[in-house]
């Protein structure tokens, strides 16, 4: 009996060691879903965190990443860049420190939101909030409290949608609304 529960001791440790290396290997894998220019940022584990943001049922994932300068690569011909919802420019060849990465549809959709507001201005994610840890985002899942009060406020968030926080202390609701990303920022209070 000893050397069967060895054996399901060692086995049991080594699918921990592989689940684990999976894991971390997903950091590699960031440039090989959205292009050379894009790599996992170091600051967190790659993904960041999953949620099922499309409502299909299947788990979506969500990646803090670094855009390099143009001149190192190019984004995949399937990745959306959206620099409209966190930016006011389009990034064009410039690197960004930070930015958001979303794969869902089983791999089949890729967007990545950037946050440049155009030269002398700061982007959105170079903010000093933005230097804390933990980053301002969290999932906010279809059936909790956060989700139920962004729901309550705007009746179109229908699936887990990504919490984002801001330097004026607002969370917003980043979410897909069935064609794209659109983001929601209720009203400041006096």
């Amino acid at each position: 009996m000893p050397r069967h529960r060895t054996i399901a001791i060692a086995a049991a440790l080594l699918i921990g060691l592989v689940a684990a290396q999976g894991v971390a290997g997903q950091a590699d894998d960031v440039p090989k879903l959205f292009g050379q220019r894009v790599q996992a940022n170091g600051r967190s584990q790659a993904p960041f965190a999953t949620g099922d943001f499309d409502g299909d049922g299947k788990q979506d994932a969500l990646y803090l990443v670094t855009i390099l300068p143009g001149s190192a690569g190019g984004f995949e011909r399937d990745v959306t860049v959206i620099g409209s919802l966190f930016g006011q420019e389009s990034l064009g060849a410039r690197p960004e420190g930070l930015a958001l990465a979303i794969v869902q549809d089983g791999g089949r959709r890729k967007f990545l939101f950037t946050g440049y507001q155009g030269d002398g201005v700061a982007d959105y994610f170079d903010s000093p909030i933005w230097q804390q840890s933990p980053v301002p985002i969290q999932v906010a899942r279809r059936g909790s409290k956060t989700f139920a009060d962004f729901q309550h406020q705007d009746t179109t968030i229908k699936n887990d949608f990504i919490v984002v926080g801001t330097e004026a202390g607002i969370d917003t609701a980043l979410f897909w609304a069935g064609h794209g990303y659109l983001l929601f920022q209720p009203a400041e209070e006096p």
